[in-house]
């Protein structure tokens, strides 16, 4: 098989057309999606310098081959910026272009040697292909796309290996000729058709990462960025199955913001909006860690907390209430506002389907409000427990009127 160089170069121009064609696709489909459009730069400079480099046929032209072999080098490095912006890691440009720079410089100083530019073209594409690699092998979490993605990478860089020691065998006197055209040939094809492997692998990446960006939408509420109604059910029966497994109690806050409607009326609803997503982000911050917090429709918010019985739950809504009060008068333009919390503790004998739990929460959110807002009240406990300086509306429910 003789080693035809343009028929490579033209195969390489027509690869990175079609790659360059989809990352295009996805790059403007997904506009915010960083990483596709370095790869589709990637594969737009690899693809120019396909061109540039088909125009020089076989014989070689200094500035056509300096030229092509710049973008080709520089389009690799883009390939290896792209993983790292993939997984929101820095940085990246500087090296790449030092890599490109240097290839450069040594296929000036190596031109008259065809076997000396050979290893420049060789050593300047696995740099980067050896970063990327790296990144995709030792990012803590692997998927099947970069497990594809490396791999091809790697047969990359061994075909590349091969066709370095070949060159320096024929600079040697150590390899014949006729071996040395046939083996580039089968390395070279095998760089070429493992980047559209390696595109390949980056696109079961993408794949994966915009349908976990997709999940994770279906469950958060758009406005205030935490968790939605969908995902507080799921969780409340996921929640339900443990406990009766393990027999220990979790319980439940509903939240209301005092007065919300009046709000909205008389400062408009943009103003509501801000006071809602600050009210998500004192809660938010406020809460235990692993507690969760959700926001189950207009200004109505929940938090389950896991294996916390009434008498701990009270502390956190007593804590709730206070850093609202305190903190919210530093939403700009707003003199503050307070919230209503009822809080009830799940048990056996509750039934989910028939709500018997939320039931009694809001049933305590109802007396919080009914008795002066800017409060909780428990369902179910009689011994008060104060909180420090608090100065909130505690109201305790009877056992009995919280099952009402």
């Amino acid at each position: 098989m003789k080693l035809d160089f343009l028929t490579l170069y033209i195969v390489i121009l027509l690869n990175s057309i079609t790659v360059a064609i989809i990352w295009g696709a996805i790059a403007y489909r997904y506009r915010n999606f960083a990483a596709a459009r370095v790869w589709l730069a990637g594969c737009v400079l690899t693809t120019v310098g396909g061109c540039v480099l088909a125009l020089q046929g076989n014989e070689g032209s200094f500035v056509l081959a300096v030229a092509g072999n710049g973008f080709v080098i520089y389009g690799f490095c883009l390939f290896w910026v792209g993983v790292r912006v993939f997984y929101g890691l820095p940085g990246g440009w500087k090296l790449s272009a030092i890599v490109t720079g240097g290839s450069l410089l040594l296929l000036v100083l190596l031109f008259d040697s065809l076997q000396g530019r050979n290893l420049v073209y060789a050593g300047g594409q696995s740099v980067p292909l050896v970063l990327a690699a790296y990144h995709l092998l030792r990012w803590k979490r692997h998927d099947l796309g970069a497990w594809i993605a490396a791999s091809a990478m790697i047969v990359g860089i061994v075909g590349h290996a091969i066709e370095s020691g070949l060159n320096i065998g024929l600079m040697m006197g150590h390899v014949d000729h006729d071996f040395y055209t046939m083996i580039e040939s089968y390395a070279l094809l095998c760089v070429i058709f493992s980047g559209v492997v390696w595109n390949f692998g980056f696109a079961v990446m993408s794949i994966e990462r915009l349908r976990e960006e997709l999940a994770a939408l279906a469950i958060k509420d758009e406005l205030t960025g935490v968790a939605n109604r969908r995902h507080f059910l799921a969780v409340l029966e996921a929640e339900d199955k443990r406990s009766r497994r393990s027999n220990r109690p979790f319980s439940l806050l509903l939240i209301d913001i005092d007065h919300f409607k009046g709000i909205n009326d008389s400062k408009g609803h943009a103003f509501g909006d801000r006071i809602l997503r600050h009210f998500a982000q004192i809660a938010d911050e406020s809460i235990r860690s692993g507690d969760v917090l959700f926001r189950i429709g207009g200004d109505e918010f929940a938090i389950l907390l896991p294996e916390t019985t009434a008498r701990e739950a009270e502390k956190v809504a007593a804590a709730l209430v206070v850093a609202v009060r305190n903190r919210s008068a530093s939403q700009e333009g707003s003199d503050g506002f307070t919230i209503s919390v009822g809080v009830a503790e799940w048990s056996a004998d509750m039934s989910l389907i028939a709500g018997d739990l939320t039931a009694q929460a809001d049933e305590a959110l109802y007396r919080a409000k009914a008795k002066g807002r800017n409060g909780y009240a428990i369902a179910g406990l009689s011994v008060l427990l104060e909180a420090e300086g608090a100065h909130i509306n505690v109201v305790r429910l009877s056992e009995a009127s919280a099952r009402r």
